[in-house]
């Protein structure tokens, strides 16, 4: 089954599209950021019949300004009223107005004292982002399943690693931040946006001392709070130079086993495909690996 995954920005679009059959691993079949032409939708309507790829499932991500992920208490309501009774409690905790925000929740896994109050993450997204991705993709695609988030799309990509048997995080490099996430065997644990001093990670401003305090508490907290083994493995994404030399970095900095992402490892990459090396392919590669419940 072919999947399209869509990462919007403003003058550009990256589209992934991913075919996954059966248990093997999934070939990419297109990978790259494109000019957007005229109207974001003429444009990937445009690329999708290039590739034949009109019919594909297509899952698009919401840019990173554009939402808020919030871990929550979980309310003690029915659960026809779990969405407008989280949307109460983020009332302070949001930037932008919640009585607009288009709303959704999933769960955590249990913490290891199961007396402790049941988490949930609760996303808050602006109204007019998502109304923009969903027309744009509704008039360029035949398939339109889903908007997801970055922490998601991280999610899916660590699915596909051989260390998320036994528990992985990955960090993922952003312009102006890093995410951090970990997972364990297909299940997000722990998510945290990392600031990098808002002008990115270059060789003069990257702290390596730093970034290692900030990963080390949050996978004390993973392993404490989870009752989970420890974490000795580190992924950096996307991949390229820049990865390379924050790995370095941090491989010196503690005991973790550092890698860089490189999707030739967890795909099969055809022979015009293009290398993950940005944040916007990043994104729509791991929407392109979304996989609904029901397939």
């Amino acid at each position: 089954m072919r999947h399209a995954g869509i990462a919007l920005g403003k003058d550009s679009l990256a589209l992934v599209l991913a075919r996954r059959d059966g248990g093997g691993k999934p070939t990419l079949e297109h990978c790259g950021v494109h000019a957007i032409q005229g109207t974001a939708d003429a444009t990937l309507r445009a690329l999708l019949d290039k590739l034949d790829a009109a019919r594909a499932t297509a899952c698009a991500v919401v840019d990173a300004d554009d939402y808020q992920v919030v871990q929550v208490e979980a309310p003690d309501v029915l659960p026809s009223e779990m969405r407008a009774a989280i949307r109460w409690r983020l009332r302070d905790a949001i930037s932008f107005k919640v009585d607009d925000a288009v709303m959704d929740v999933f769960e955590t896994p249990d913490a290891a004292r199961r007396t402790e109050t049941r988490m949930l993450f609760a996303v808050a997204a602006r109204p007019d982002a998502i109304e923009r991705l969903t027309r744009t993709l509704q008039s360029a695609t035949r398939n339109f399943s889903a908007i997801d988030i970055p922490e998601l799309c991280l999610r899916n990509v660590c699915t596909l690693l051989p260390q998320d048997d036994k528990g992985v995080a990955m960090l993922a490099l952003n312009d102006n931040y890093a995410q951090l996430i970990t997972t364990r065997q297909g299940t997000m644990y722990l998510t945290r946006r990392i600031d990098t001093g808002g002008s990115g990670i270059s060789d003069d401003e990257f702290d390596a001392g730093a970034m290692a305090l900030e990963l080390q508490r949050s996978l004390d907290y993973y392993e404490s709070h989870y009752d989970q083994t420890p974490i000795g493995e580190l992924v950096i994404a996307p991949g390229g130079e820049r990865a390379r030399r924050v790995a370095a970095a941090i491989r010196n900095e503690t005991s973790l086993r550092v890698s860089v992402l490189d999707v030739r490892e967890l795909c099969n990459v055809q022979s015009t495909g293009e290398l993950v090396t940005d944040w916007p392919t990043l994104m729509a590669l791991g929407a392109a690996l979304r996989v609904e419940a029901a397939e």
